[in-house]
């Protein structure tokens, strides 16, 4: 019975994820952002020959999409602590992407990777600036 009061909860707040993600990237933008999610999935479990037991990486991408554009917008967590979705980000990959991705072997390292296709597709450039002007400030010291 708890089960089913958790998935309300899930469901409920990937729904307003999604709902706060078209406000922030429009409604094209967000469309192709899930579509991408959505064929990188299939795609994944196709190449990897696996099935689609979850769309738990699929549904963290939209979550850390939301971070990256949003990073001080929050929720608060039993209605009193409010916590900000960078802090939450950083705390789901940690869990469940750092980890994974250094005890599990290769294809399911591969299979997470290709999940999480759509927000290396729209956010890596950003990332790749940002790394790129960081080396830039280093040497000129």
């Amino acid at each position: 019975m708890m089960d089913n009061y958790l998935v309300i909860i899930l469901l409920w707040f990937f729904y307003d994820v999604m709902i706060w993600l078209e406000e922030v990237l429009g409604s094209t933008l967000f469309t192709i952002y899930f579509l991408v999610a959505w064929f990188s999935t299939v795609f994944a479990s196709i190449v990897m020959g696996t099935q689609i037991g979850t769309f738990m990486y699929t549904e963290l991408s939209f979550l850390f999409a939301l971070a990256t554009l949003t990073p001080n917008k929050g929720i608060h967590l039993f209605f009193i602590l409010p916590i900000a979705f960078k802090w939450m980000a950083a705390f789901i990959a940690l869990v469940l992407l750092v980890i994974p991705l250094m005890l599990d072997f290769i294809p399911q390292q591969i299979y997470i990777l290709l999940l999480f296709a759509n927000y290396l597709i729209f956010f890596g450039k950003d990332y790749w600036l940002r790394i790129k002007r960081e080396l830039e400030k280093r040497r000129r010291r």
